[in-house]
């Protein structure tokens, strides 16, 4: 008979197992990051994996940093790993199957890479792979996990010669211990991403806008409220909502959002008038200190108007003072509330509170409106 654990009324094989589910439980609830020195520790407490480290890159491969116990190593000039990229044959493989896989943060299925299985027994010994890993880590085997989009989170098990290799009861264990660290990397990534779509809805609300859709970089909508699908039916028609998805890419975001060079800048907002809809693309970039940037967006979208402008500028118009002419400039140049308050000095919650002065006496319900406004009356 097998013996379960429960923890918060989820029954677990093991305790190993319940005990890392418990830890990063907790870890979710408080912490910033999850590929982090806590699990490096909760890995070695639970399943005795007391030699590992985390390589992360960005979406497109680029190396960014790596971890191990003795801390984070950002990249530089003469990072180790620089000179030894182009011969990271592992990290090739890896990245080649996440993108034509199309990995994501939610992924849980196995994904393991033996060295050894993949550099060839033959020329193993000699190879660069090898070299690399007894001068910077003590070390002569190893299995590396992918995790994240396109594999950008590395976490690799290693071994040194007087070990030996990894056996096949070892590469079973890993695979379990994989889907262990891909639950809980799943559910923190739920919360997280939770997290910043509820602020950036803040940031929606206090704007002003009524329709309106958040999407991270990868043509996902993450939310969208009913008004916004009514656009979007009414420009696209009725099968632009069925693209919807906050797991599946959007066949029509990419038109949207435009390319890499576009998105460049997230203090800047971008317009794009289709028809008779303006559409307002606003980034917001959540950071790491790896150096990892998920960016999300979140697009309002608006009708033009016929005559708003001169409903706007009508005759009980109340001047600005010269803090909220500054910040109106400041909005019509596009940059973000949180970008014109670093441009002030001031607080986040300030600048709102000028928009909303600012609303109120040029009688305009939006930032369209209040452009208009601006042409009209310069």
């Amino acid at each position: 008979m097998v013996s379960c654990t429960e923890v918060s009324g989820v029954k677990y094989e093991n305790r190993d197992q319940a005990r890392f589910f418990s830890e990063m439980s907790e870890h979710q609830l408080s912490a910033r990051e999850f590929f982090c020195t806590l699990l490096l520790d909760s890995l070695d407490r639970s399943f005795g994996l007391d030699r590992t480290v985390i390589l992360y890159f960005d979406t497109q491969g680029r190396f960014l940093s790596w971890i191990s116990r003795e801390g984070i190593l950002a990249d530089c000039e003469d990072h180790p790993y620089r000179r030894f990229a182009a011969d990271d044959v592992i990290r090739q493989m890896i990245y080649q199957d996440a993108v034509r896989d199309h990995l994501t943060y939610f992924n849980t299925a196995p994904r393991l890479y033996q060295s050894s299985d993949i550099i060839g027994h033959a020329g193993y010994e000699q190879s660069p792979y090898v070299q690399f890993l007894e001068k910077h880590f003590q070390s002569h085997y190893s299995v590396s996990m992918a995790f994240g989009m396109n594999a950008y989170i590395q976490l690799v098990c290693l071994k040194d010669s007087s070990q030996g290799d990894f056996t096949e009861e070892e590469l079973r264990d890993l695979e379990e211990i994989y889907t262990y660290v891909a639950r809980a990397y799943k559910n923190f990534k739920t919360y997280e991403q939770a997290r910043i779509v509820s602020s950036i809805q803040s940031e929606i609300i206090a704007s002003g806008e009524k329709a309106y859709l958040v999407t991270d970089d990868f043509m996902h909508v993450m939310s969208y409220n009913k008004a916004a699908q009514n656009c979007l039916e009414d420009l696209l028609g009725p099968a632009a909502a069925g693209q919807i998805s906050s797991t599946i890419p959007c066949g029509w975001l990419p038109f949207l959002l435009g390319g890499e060079e576009e998105n460049s800048d997230p203090d800047h907002v971008r317009t794009r008038v289709i028809k008779n809809y303006i559409f307002k693309i606003y980034t917001y970039d959540q950071s790491y200190s790896n150096g990892i940037v998920d960016r999300y967006h979140w697009i309002t979208i608006s009708r033009k108007k016929e005559g708003a402008s001169e409903r706007a500028g009508g005759p009980g118009v109340m001047p600005l003072t010269k803090t909220e002419q500054k910040v109106a400039e400041l909005m019509y140049q596009g940059l973000t509330y949180r970008a014109i308050a670093e441009e002030l000095v001031v607080s986040y919650h300030t600048i709102k509170k000028h928009v909303q002065n600012i609303y109120l006496k040029c009688g305009v319900n939006s930032r369209f409106e209040l452009y208009k406004w601006m042409e009209d009356n310069a």
